[in-house]
């Protein structure tokens, strides 16, 4: 991959976009632009790469410069990308900005790991006001190997919870189990997922 356009198709790929009107779609970006970078017709700014290699959970460097994957972490930190608040809902404020805060990094992190702050009491029995919840490079849809694990789910832009998640009665729907005890939610469809790594106190 000796291009800028050659990374950004890998990395496209990668998430899960067939196209980059998709994909372009999917962050919020403009679609000539991105197509443009993608086709190698013009060259992203720094700023640019950079919300580019937060919503593709990446290095801004790799992208514009290439070399090695620089797959080791560089710092001790990690970005917060946003809140959770009432009902496990996450409130994005960072993401795909690249983050408003930074947090310590966990054990056995990788370039990839982001954090959410929890907000208040909405997740009694597994994180108290102000702890954080660390999860790492998400995916299309859910794997079946965190069925009854504790995710990040997107059950589309506007809906984002830290949840449980477990199969529906007719076994082609979810349901969002909260710790707080309050009814599950039954979801048809999880378009993204990303499974909880680590929680840290603070």
């Amino acid at each position: 991959m000796e291009t800028i356009a050659e990374r950004l198709q890998h990395l496209r790929k990668k998430a899960g976009f067939a196209t980059a009107t998709e994909a372009a779609r999917a962050f919020g970006w403009k679609v000539p632009t991105y197509l443009g970078h993608e086709n190698g017709d013009r060259n992203p700014s720094r700023e640019t790469a950079k919300r580019y290699a937060t919503a593709y959970k990446a290095r801004w460097e790799w992208i514009l410069e290439g070399g090695p994957r620089l797959d080791a972490p560089k710092d001790e930190t990690v970005p917060i990308v946003g809140d959770v608040g009432a009902g496990a809902r996450v409130f994005f404020s960072g993401e795909p900005q690249g983050g408003y805060d930074r947090a310590p990094r966990p054990p056995g992190s990788s370039p990839n790991t982001v954090a959410a702050r929890v907000r208040g009491d909405s997740m009694p029995g597994v994180a108290e006001d102000d702890w954080l919840i660390y999860y790492d490079e998400r995916v299309r849809g859910l794997p079946d190997v965190w069925i009854g694990q504790l995710c990040v789910v997107w059950v589309n832009d506007e809906q984002i919870y830290v949840k449980k998640v477990y199969r529906g009665r007719d076994g082609g729907s979810f349901l969002l189990v909260s710790t707080s005890g309050s009814a599950p939610l039954e979801v048809e469809e999880i378009e993204w997922s990303a499974k909880v790594a680590w929680i840290k106190p603070r």
